[in-house]
C-alpha cells in the first residue's frame, strides 16, 4: 500500500472526513511511521522554532581519471549564495518557492515548486512520501535525483550528523544539494550526497537543449527503516539487510527501492535511470531489477524534459563531459563514459576514437541498457597540444537514435620524469610487500586507492600516480606475483647407529635454514630425537617441514662362512653363507661383492676358474638402516707349477729371477740348484721366486723343486748374463 505524507514547513492540515481531522505531534508521527500505522488523515505539528543550522562540509567525491588536473566534477559546492531549504526534519518540505523562469516538464510549464526532504522537487504540491514508486506514476509530478526516505534530524534530533538540504536560484537555473543526508529513523551511520540542477534550457551550466542534471558523490544508503517490507528476504554478499532482522534494522537497504528520474504525472511522459535497494555496484538498466546504490557514485546525468519521452537518444554520463581536460606528458589518463538507454528493452552500442593521441586505447567496451567505454592513455612529447576524443552511441529503438559527444584534451609538456617504483615483486602468502615511489613529488595516489610514497600491497597489478605541480604522472605498471609457501621435505638418515650422528637435509635447496636444534646450515648432523626445519626461499617466503624422528639403533655384525674352504683349485664352486647378527634389529638387506660380481640374496655361491686371490665382501643393513661390512679372501690355487728353462739375472728388470709360476700358492716348497759337477749352488726350503744370483757363472744348472705334498719337479735351466 502506498503511503503518502504531505508536510509543510509549519503545520499541515488535511481535509477532514466524516470522522473529523486528526492532528499528530512530531513524536506521534515518528512512532506511527516506525510502526507502519499512519492513519489515512493526519496533521503534523512542525511549528517548533527553527534550529540554528551550520552548513556541513560534504564528503569529497572519489576522483576518476588522471587526477586533479583532469577531474571535471559536476558537483557545485554550496557556498554563501545558497540558502537552507529546511531545518532538520523527516518527510518535510520547503515553503512554496518561485522560479524566475519557466521549467518545461514534458510540455507543462512550471515556475512554482517545492523542495522535498526526500530527494526530489515537486510542482503541484509538496510531497512527504517516503516510499518511492517506479516511474511512470500518475500520482506524482516531480524531478527526483534520489527519491528515498531522507532524515536530516541527526543523532540528537537537531541535525547532528544528519546532513542538510541547500538551494540557490539564479535567473536561469535552480540548484538543490542534498549534502551528507542520513536516513530514517535518525540513523547516521551512512550518508548520501547528490545534486539537482534545472534550467530554462539556455543556461550554460547545462548547455543548450538540456534542462536537468543529476550529480552524485558518495551514495551509501537506499532505504529508511519505515520503508522495509516485513519478512522481505534481502541478502547481499552474505549479509541479511531485511527489516525482519532486528539486529540490522534494515541497515539502510532493501524494502522499497529509491527511484531516480523525472515524472510528468500523466502516466506516459517520464524518464527513469533506475531503482536502488542494496549495496554494491551492479546495474542492469532502468527497468530491470533494483540495482546497487554505489553504482551512482560520481555519476552525472544531463538530459532534457522539454520533449516527450516516446523516443530519446542515449544519455551520456561522465565526469569528463565538461570543459577542456588538461593533462601532462607522462600522466596516466583513465576516462569512463556511459550511455544509458532511457526506453525499456533497448540496447545501446558505443564507439570511441582519438586518432591523434598516440597511446589511446579502449580497455573495456560493453553494450547494453548501459553502454560503457573505459579508455586509457599516457601522453608523450609527440602528443603535446589539443586533441579530441569522439564518442558515438546508438540505441536499437525505432528509429535508432544516436548521441555524439566529444571530450577535448589539452596535453602540456612537463620535464618531470614519472615516478619509479621499487620493491619486492613477490608477496609471500599471508604477507605483503612494500612498494615505494621515488621522491620529489607533492602527492602520491596508488591504483589500489591508497596514498603516500609507500604502500603495503599483496599480489596484483599496481601503478602510482604522483603529482608535480598541476601534473599527475604515472609510473610503469608493477606486477606483484603471489609467492608460494615453501614446503621443505626432510631427507637423509633417519636413524642414529651406534651413537654416530645422522645427516639430515632437504630434497631441494633453499636460501636459509633454521633447524629445530638451532643449526642454520643446509645439512644438520643430529643425534636421536625429533627434528624439523624452517626455510625461506629466494623470495623470502617462509615455510616449515613436518617433523621427523631420528631413532637410535645398534650396528649389525657382518660375517659369513666360506665352504669348502678359502683355498680352492680352479673350477671349484664356493658357497658363501651369511652368519651376520642384527644385534636387536632384523637384517633386511644383503649386498655381496665377489671380485667384481654383485649378489643381493642372503646367501650366494661362486665358481672360481682362474688362480688368484679374490676379495669377497658382505654388507648387511638392518630395518633401522644401520650397516656393517666384512671382507674375506678366497685363494684359487693352480693345479701345476710351471717350470722355467732360462733366466738372466743381469738386473735389467726382465727375467732376473728364477721363477716357477704357481709356486706362490704352495708354501714350504723346497728348491735346490746344482751345477754340472753336482755341487749345490742354491738351496731354500720355502722358495718364493727370489733367486737372482750375481756370483754364479753362465751355464746350465740342474734343479729339484719339491712341494710340501711330495710332488717333485726336476730339470735343467740355463743362466745367461
Amino acid at each position: 500500500m502506498k503511503r503518502q505524507i504531505l508536510l509543510f514547513s509549519l503545520l499541515v492540515c488535511f481535509a477532514g472526513t466524516a470522522q473529523g481531522q486528526q492532528e499528530l505531534s512530531a513524536a506521534q508521527y515518528e512512532q506511527l511511521k516506525t510502526a507502519g500505522q499512519l492513519p489515512a488523515h493526519y496533521t503534523v505539528d512542525l511549528s517548533a522554532p527553527p534550529k540554528q543550522v551550520v552548513k556541513g562540509q560534504p564528503r569529497p567525491g572519489r576522483p576518476k581519471g588522471g587526477g586533479t588536473s583532469v577531474f571535471c566534477n559536476c558537483w557545485i559546492e554550496p557556498d554563501s549564495s545558497y540558502q537552507l531549504a529546511m531545518t532538520p526534519n523527516d518527510d518535510g518540505s520547503s515553503a512554496t518557492l518561485n522560479l524566475p523562469f519557466q521549467f518545461n516538464l514534458y510540455g507543462d510549464p512550471h515556475n512554482l515548486f517545492y523542495i522535498n526532504n526526500n530527494g526530489n522537487i515537486s510542482f503541484n504540491q509538496p510531497y512527504g512520501a517516503f516510499n518511492a514508486n517506479p516511474f511512470p506514476d500518475a500520482a506524482y509530478v516531480m524531478v527526483a535525483p534520489f527519491w528515498g526516505d531522507v532524515d536530516t534530524r541527526g543523532e540528537d534530533g537537531n541535525g547532528l550528523n544528519g546532513g542538510q538540504v541547500w538551494y540557490k536560484i539564479t535567473p536561469t537555473a535552480l540548484y538543490v544539494n542534498w549534502v551528507d543526508v542520513a536516513y530514517f529513523g535518525m540513523l547516521t551511520d551512512k550518508h548520501n550526497s547528490f545534486q539537482l540542477i534545472i534550467t530554462d534550457g539556455t543556461d550554460p551550466i547545462l548547455g543548450l537543449d538540456k534542462n536537468v542534471s543529476f550529480c552524485y558523490k558518495d551514495m551509501q544508503w537506499t532505504t529508511g527503516t519505515a520503508s522495509c517490507l516485513g519478512g522481505d528476504p534481502c541478502t547481499y554478499n552474505g549479509t541479511d539487510y531485511s527489516c525482519a532482522n532486528i539486529n540490522n534494522l534494515g541497515n539502510g537497504f532493501c524494502g522499497y527501492p529509491a527511484t531516480v528520474g523525472a515524472n510528468r504525472g500523466n502516466g506516459v511522459d517520464f524518464i527513469q535511470f533506475g531503482q536502488f535497494d542494496h549495496p554494491g555496484i551492479d546495474y542492469d538498466g532502468p527497468f530491470g531489477g533494483p540495482d546497487a546504490v554505489s553504482w551512482l557514485d560520481d555519476q552525472a546525468f544531463t538530459f532534457t524534459t522539454a520533449v516527450n519521452t516516446q523516443n530519446i537518444p542515449p544519455i551520456p554520463s561522465s565526469t569528463f563531459l565538461c570543459d577542456t581536460v588538461r593533462v601532462c606528458t607522462g600522466e596516466l589518463v583513465d576516462i569512463t563514459v556511459n550511455f544509458f538507454s532511457p526506453e525499456q528493452n533497448q540496447t545501446t552500442t558505443a564507439t570511441s576514437s582519438a586518432p591523434t593521441i598516440t597511446s589511446y586505447q579502449e580497455t573495456s567496451n560493453t553494450s547494453g541498457v548501459a553502454a560503457t567505454i573505459i579508455s586509457q592513455f599516457i601522453p608523450t612529447v609527440l602528443d603535446v597540444g589539443f586533441h579530441t576524443i569522439t564518442y558515438v552511441a546508438t540505441d536499437d529503438g525505432t528509429p535508432a537514435l544516436t548521441t555524439t559527444v566529444t571530450i577535448v584534451i589539452e596535453i602540456f609538456f612537463t620535464p618531470t620524469q614519472p615516478p619509479i617504483v621499487i620493491g619486492d615483486t613477490v608477496a609471500c602468502p599471508g604477507q605483503g610487500v612494500v612498494l615505494t615511489a621515488s621522491t620529489g613529488f607533492d602527492d602520491y595516489f596508488w591504483s589500489n586507492g591508497y596514498d603516500g610514497p609507500s604502500v603495503l600491497v599483496g599480489p596484483g597489478t599496481y601503478i602510482v600516480q604522483a603529482t608535480a605541480g598541476v601534473c599527475r604522472l604515472a609510473s610503469d605498471t608493477i606486477i606483484v606475483y603471489p609467492g608460494i609457501t615453501p614446503q621443505p621435505v626432510i631427507t637423509g638418515q633417519l636413524f642414529n647407529c651406534d651413537g654416530a650422528p645422522a645427516a639430515l637435509t632437504t630434497t631441494q635447496p633453499f636460501a636459509t635454514y633454521l633447524w629445530s636444534d638451532g643449526n642454520t646450515s643446509d645439512t644438520a648432523w643430529v643425534n636421536s630425537g625429533t627434528y624439523s626445519v624452517t626455510v625461506t626461499d629466494a623470495y623470502g617466503c617462509e615455510g616449515g617441514s613436518a617433523t621427523v624422528n631420528v631413532v637410535s639403533a645398534n650396528d649389525p655384525t657382518a660375517t659369513f662362512q666360506i665352504s669348502p674352504s678359502n683355498e680352492v683349485l680352479p673350477g671349484t664352486n664356493v658357497q658363501f653363507t651369511d652368519l651376520s647378527n642384527g644385534n636387536g634389529d632384523p637384517i633386511v638387506s644383503w649386498f655381496w661383492m665377489v671380485d667384481t660380481t654383485v649378489f643381493s640374496s642372503q646367501n650366494t655361491n661362486f665358481t672360481f676358474t682362474t688362480p688368484g686371490v679374490y676379495a669377497v665382501t658382505l654388507t648387511v643393513t638392518t630395518s633401522n638402516g644401520c650397516t656393517d661390512q666384512i671382507t674375506l679372501y678366497v685363494t684359487v690355487i693352480p693345479d701345476e707349477i710351471i717350470v722355467p728353462n732360462v733366466f738372466s739375472p743381469n738386473s735389467d728388470g726382465d727375467n732376473d729371477y728364477l721363477e716357477f709360476t704357481g709356486v706362490e700358492y704352495y708354501p714350504n716348497t723346497d728348491l735346490r740348484v746344482f751345477n754340472r759337477w753336482g755341487q749345490t749352488v742354491y738351496e731354500n726350503t720355502s722358495y718364493a721366486n727370489t733367486w737372482s744370483p750375481k756370483d754364479v757363472s753362465e751355464g746350465t744348472y740342474f734343479y729339484v723343486l719339491r712341494r710340501e705334498d711330495g710332488t717333485e719337479y726336476t730339470g735343467h735351466v740355463t743362466l745367461l748374463r
